[in-house]
């Protein structure tokens, strides 16, 4: 019985130096960003943000009845900040680098749970990838990073149903959290499609089972899904933000998935707004990316007995979280004429970056011991370069002082020649400006 206690005492401290790495090493990559300011919505939704002053601000917030969103939940967590730490944008940083750190362990915790190797290397990936910085160090995401917390919980909690003897109060639970998810983000409402497919990669029981289970999900979903277009809408008023026919929204959808996926593998060139788009009639060509994709996922699923079955749920997964914000509705983000930003594939690169993970764990574990070092050897060389450079994105947000009128006048001159400030390199970026915020990109 002692050793038994020795045994669990030593995987408890193990537990917790493979948390402390993970969050360690969020917490060095984002060190600039403990100095960066406030930029683009930042003064919209925070620091000229009358709602946030006072309790009534308060009320107003769950009522929606000044939001431009219905997101309670994020701008109640804005309230509390803005008591705690007025205009000091450091409380803030911190706050949003936590939840990230938060989020990175429990993807761990969610694929450890799912038995997937190399969780805690998906989890460490997932902390120090670049193309999650603007999520991070733009304080206006928090609804992204405090949103993933409470989605990762809820499939956290519904993973645990299957498993433990107390299943009901682990399935209220997830339900709880998903309903925190979709009150601090609306893009969550893929989570149960995600939840099916989890049912069916599972494969235990009978799957009607499983479509029960989630039917509560999908309500929710639904709800929320209308509210958000609903708002929306308000918002948007008369403005006219162009989507392009629904051929061309097919399009523009099977090319931005292929976009999404090449930032997860080679996050390059990440930039603060991407060039123009195409909504006009789609060519020939221009068809090729989503059949392409149609494929891949056809011959994956012909093959889902030929162990690739988790390759279908981690591509599933990834088209599934980006459905929302790849352009088939009209949103406000697209009113900057681009169809992709960094902060929209947050929830979407954690399946790829599982599945890659995985890959690598479980051809290791049969491999030779040389072979285990050099891929030891170059697994730390990746995490070393991503590492630098997220480390080196977080500084465009140190600007105080960003002008939206230099980034209008940057758009609107190369909108003639078919690109925006996304033309303009990353280093460039970091040019100083004058007035007081960035407003172009949206959030």
């Amino acid at each position: 019985m002692q050793a038994d206690w020795k045994r669990d005492e030593r995987s408890a401290w193990q537990l917790v130096a493979q948390a402390a790495v993970i969050v360690g090493a969020v917490l060095l990559v984002y060190l600039p960003a403990w100095r960066a300011g406030f930029v683009w919505d930042d003064e919209q939704l925070i620091t000229a943000n009358p709602l946030l002053r006072t309790l009534s601000g308060l009320i107003e917030i769950w009522s929606g009845g000044r939001t431009a969103d219905y997101f309670p939940m994020t701008n109640t967590v804005f309230w509390i900040e803005r008591h705690l730490f007025g205009e000091n944008a450091t409380g803030y940083h911190a706050i949003n680098i936590l939840l990230h750190g938060a989020d990175a362990i429990l993807v761990w915790l969610v694929l450890h749970r799912l038995q997937i190797p190399g969780a805690w290397f998906a989890g460490l990936i997932f902390g120090i990838h670049p193309v999650h910085v603007e999520s991070v160090a733009w304080t206006s995401e928090l609804k992204n990073v405090l949103a993933m917390f409470f989605t990762l919980l809820s499939i956290f909690s519904f993973v645990g149903s299957n498993e433990q003897r107390q299943s009901h109060a682990a399935y209220l639970a997830s339900l709880f959290f998903f309903a925190l998810a979709l009150l601090s983000k609306t893009q969550t409402v893929f989570l149960p499609i995600a939840l099916l497919l989890y049912g069916w990669w599972r494969d235990r029981g009978s799957f009607r089972r499983e479509v029960i289970r989630t039917g509560p999900f999908f309500v929710m979903a639904a709800v929320f899904g209308l509210i958000t277009i609903w708002f929306q809408n308000r918002g948007i008023g008369e403005e006219e933000i162009v989507i392009g026919s629904f051929p061309r929204r097919l399009v523009n959808a099977g090319m931005a998935i292929w976009w999404y996926a090449g930032k997860v593998f080679l996050p390059t060139r990440l930039m603060a707004i991407y060039p123009r788009w195409r909504f006009d009639s789609p060519e020939f060509w221009e068809w090729l990316p989503l059949v392409g994709l149609v494929l891949l996922l056809g011959l994956l699923w012909l093959c889902r007995n030929r162990r690739t079955r988790g390759a279908f749920l981690a591509v599933a997964y990834f088209i599934v979280a980006l459905l929302p914000v790849i352009g088939f509705v009209r949103m406000a983000y697209l009113r900057s004429g681009t169809l992709v930003a960094d902060h929209l594939q947050y929830f979407a690169d954690v399946s790829l970056i599982a599945f890659v993970c995985s890959a690598v764990a479980m051809f290791a574990n049969r491999a030779r011991r040389e072979i285990r070092t050099a891929i030891a050897a170059i697994a730390i060389l990746l995490i070393a370069m991503m590492g630098a450079y997220a480390w080196q994105r977080p500084k465009f947000f140190t600007m105080k002082k960003c002008s939206g009128a230099i980034l209008s006048r940057k758009i609107r001159t190369h909108g003639r020649r078919g690109h925006d400030l996304g033309s303009i390199s990353f280093a460039r970026e970091s040019i100083p400006m004058r007035s007081n915020i960035c407003a172009v990109p949206s959030s």
